[in-house]
């Protein structure tokens, strides 16, 4: 894993979403729309407002290993933006008139599944939630007639492209490691998990999306294809680290046992 590149890339970012003006832009939504519409964001916001303590703790235990030197620094800064996408939706919440969430029952579920086995299976939640997260601001920025939303869900869609492929890259480096039956299993959970939590934020999003012309099982469907590509990326990652590797390996073997000369 190039974490060096992802440093770059998270440090150079650092800015940008502070720079984001709400004020120039006066929202005209109608109350029937921007009622649900700032509640939404209310939980999304909460979501992303989580200090990183643990996930920083599990990160720790694979610094040490050659292919994650770094890893340390890239999560810490990958929290840092997650935080700034947090206070980027607080001011977008509190300049449509909303007030923020201090508990929201599916953050609370979602915050204690994360941390329940190791650094992976947390990645994979947080993976989950970005991939719901990139179906849900996209269709935030195409259905709603609001300068202020559509400024925050462009930077955080930006954002979040990027997260995917920092979380791919993750991911497909471990899972290279399992074996073929392991890797099946894993893709066989993260499937359900998927799955099951893309429902869980249709039902709990549904007046939002309601307002929006989007019904609940068309979001779940369009977080489903999102699933479906990620995991084709990650698959075709995962089979070039494999042939890395197993070049590696003969080359390595090449070397320590030279072919006899005759």
């Amino acid at each position: 894993m190039n974490t060096q590149s992802w440093i770059h890339h998270f440090q150079t970012n650092a800015l940008v979403h502070d720079q984001i003006r709400f004020e120039d832009h006066e929202s005209t939504l109608p109350e029937s729309m921007r009622a649900p519409l700032v509640h939404s964001l209310a939980i999304f916001q909460l979501g992303e407002s989580g200090s990183g303590s643990r996930l920083r703790r599990y990160a720790r235990e694979v610094a040490p290993l050659e292919n994650f030197r770094g890893y340390q620094r890239a999560i810490d800064l990958f929290i840092c933006e997650e935080q700034a996408h947090s206070r980027l939706l607080g001011r977008l919440v509190q300049h449509l008139g909303g007030q923020l969430l201090r508990k929201q029952w599916t953050n609370s579920i979602f915050r204690r599944l994360r941390f329940l086995v190791n650094l992976e299976f947390a990645i994979q939640v947080l993976l989950t939630a970005e991939l719901i997260a990139e179906v849900y601001y996209g269709t935030l920025y195409l259905k709603v007639p609001d300068a202020s939303i559509r400024a925050a869900c462009r930077q955080i869609l930006r954002d979040e492209m990027k997260h995917l492929d920092f979380q791919r890259q993750f991911l497909a480096d471990r899972l290279a490691t399992f074996t073929p039956w392991g890797r099946y299993l894993w893709r066989c959970q993260f499937k359900l998990i998927h799955a099951l939590t893309s429902h869980v934020v249709a039902w709990d999003h549904r007046s939002c999306l309601k307002v929006l012309g989007v019904s609940q099982s068309r979001f779940v469907q369009r977080c489903r294809q999102s699933q479906k590509r990620f995991q084709s990326r990650m698959d075709s990652l995962v089979a070039e680290l494999k042939m890395t590797q197993i070049a590696h390996q003969q080359h390595h073997l090449a070397d320590t046992y030279p072919p006899v000369m005759h």
